[in-house]
């Protein structure tokens, strides 16, 4: 197994953020088409747990999202209740409130209007409520028993048109996204574009079509008997000397790591592929194990594998992983330990 070394180059070290081409294949069956996204569907709802607070004799009410905490949450709020017009019907269901050290219970299922929402706050009018607490008008979110939800009566949705490229063959195949070791967040560029495009999503639709989800709506094309070439690209930020080997065919798994956290485990990664996973900017050490997978996949033998097998080789894997990598967290560069092939990066430069 070939390792990799630094070695020293005449290329400027940089830590603007940059794409670096890390991949490619030719693949056949490939489909692209539109897909609506909706970031904040009535079908999803609001399922974080919010505090309750009545008021103008139990007839308004104001129930508070907001957090200091999750900027993801206050971000998808915002976008969700953008779309919902004041006057609109909504209701809160699983909301049985029960503080045991007053001895106090009261129940918030019910129905509402919606008047506003400013900054994780909405302000209703209360059309009726299962059951009120005579002595509290403020229910504490800590105190509810499930996470009450709300679901409203309709909301103006306004979904993107993207796009999907799907893979016909599936996902268990050379001739595979999967293969080609791509994450959400790396980019794709496809024969016939001349840009990289953010992959949003790579999932297995119900028909078993592997796809991957574009952040851009492309041309609706059918590739099925076309060699269509794909190349993978990282985004990085980090310097680096040593550009990536894009002819190298040895795969495995690529594990990351931050702050000795596992944080991901990827397979079909190449050894240049999974060296462009590591971060000292973001502190993320990735480790590179040849012939390994997360989990077994699937083959066309007779033999089939239990979900205690898939379980034992992962943590077989991730227990290695961690005893290569506990001595080496201040390491920059490869580590390759007791003459095993495994190799650890951290950072940069390469």
């Amino acid at each position: 197994m070939r390792s990799y070394r630094p070695t020293a180059t005449s290329k400027t070290q940089t830590t603007k953020e940059k794409l670096v081409f890390v991949r490619e294949a030719m693949l056949y069956g490939l489909l692209i088409q539109d897909s609506k996204t909706e970031k904040a569907s009535i079908n999803r709802g609001i399922t974080s747990t919010p505090t309750f607070v009545f008021y103008s004799s139990n007839t308004k009410c104001l129930i508070d999202y907001s957090t200091q905490t999750n900027s993801d949450l206050e971000k998808y709020l915002d976008e969700y209740f953008s779309q919902i017009t004041p006057g609109t019907t909504f209701y809160i269901y699983n909301g049985y409130y029960n503080d045991v050290n007053s001895s106090s219970t009261a129940d918030v299922t019910g129905e509402y209007i919606y008047r506003s929402y400013y900054r994780g706050v909405v302000e209703a009018d209360v059309t009726s409520v299962t059951n009120l607490s005579t002595t509290i008008n403020r229910y504490d979110k800590t105190k509810f028993e499930q996470i009450p939800y709300l679901i409203p009566n309709s909301i103006n949705e306004t979904p993107e048109i993207k796009s999907i490229i799907k893979n016909r063959l599936g996902k268990n195949t050379k001739n595979s996204f999967n293969y080609l070791g791509i994450k959400a967040g790396d980019y794709v560029k496809i024969t016939g574009q001349t840009t990289q495009i953010k992959v949003l999503e790579i999932n297995i639709d119900s028909d078993g079509n592997e796809y991957i989800l574009l952040d851009k709506r492309l041309t609706e094309q059918d590739l099925t008997n076309l060699k269509t070439n794909i190349q993978v690209y990282i985004s990085v930020a980090d310097s680096y000397l040593t550009e990536p080997d894009t002819t190298e065919t040895t795969t495995g798994t690529c594990v990351e790591y931050s702050n000795g956290i596992l944080i991901s485990c990827t397979d079909n990664h190449t050894l240049s592929q999974c060296r462009f996973r590591s971060s000292s900017l973001n502190n993320i050490i990735s480790e590179f194990n040849p012939n390994t997978f997360c989990t077994t996949p699937e083959t066309d033998t007779a033999i089939q594998k239990t979900n205690t097998d898939n379980i034992v080789q992962l943590t077989t894997v991730l227990a290695n992983a961690v005893a290569n990598i506990s001595s080496t967290q201040s390491v920059s560069g490869v580590v390759n330990k007791n003459g095993n092939t495994r190799n650890a990066f951290y950072g940069r430069p390469f």
